[in-house]
């Protein structure tokens, strides 16, 4: 008992320190998009939006779209910390019930270990979609919707670059987004289905 106590308060910590590094993580992220938005807008007013801005402009948004694409790896990662974690949570509160059965309902918390133990504070039937409401597979989709739109920038800005027209760049930036969306968003999900399927599950809701 006094062993899984001490492992159940080291959990708490370590999950507490995922999602705040995930969070972390996430707004320098967004505050290096914020940075680069306004430095943009800067930067054209006062070159009038020349070829030189165009291939400035390019470099900076290849930049932080290079940053977005790592904090969505690691915001990946840390989901899958944090399914562990959670999993570890509730096998220890399962002991605890295991114990003393006339305690079990008086946990908030799920006592088992599968899927729908470890969404089941956020949703209550387990999915692929369920997942993105933990915390940090929740920056991650949020950082890979960024990612599309920055992919979808960089293609109109090469492309007014390399002195294609204004209509066509905006195409061109549509048609980049789409592809971007189909890619980035089936990479994650990808991600987050092989998170499902490693789960190991000792204590399903029928034990």
């Amino acid at each position: 008992m006094r062993i899984l106590s001490a492992e159940y308060s080291a959990l708490i910590f370590y999950l507490g320190s995922t999602w705040s590094v995930s969070a972390a993580r996430t707004n320098l992220f967004f505050v290096a998009v914020s940075a680069a938005g306004v430095a943009l807008a800067l930067i054209s007013n006062a070159s009038h939006f020349s070829r030189q801005f165009q291939i400035f402009a390019l470099a900076v948004l290849l930049l932080v779209l290079v940053s977005g694409v790592f904090a969505m790896t690691r915001m990946l990662h840390a989901h899958a910390q944090t399914v562990l974690h959670i999993q570890s949570l509730n096998r220890i509160r399962h002991f605890f019930t295991e114990l003393d059965p006339g305690t079990k309902p008086y946990f908030t918390l799920p006592i088992h270990d599968d899927e729908a133990g470890v969404v089941g504070s956020t949703r209550s039937q387990p999915s692929l979609w369920a997942m993105t409401y933990l915390p940090a597979a929740s920056m991650a989709t949020l950082a890979a919707l960024v990612n599309t739109f920055l992919a979808g920038a960089i293609a109109g800005t090469a492309y007014l670059s390399l002195g294609g027209s204004a209509s066509m760049a905006l195409v061109c930036a549509g048609g980049t987004f789409v592809i971007a969306s189909i890619v980035v968003w089936g990479w994650v999900f990808l991600q987050l289905r092989r998170i499902r399927q490693r789960l190991v599950v000792r204590f399903p809701q029928d034990h």
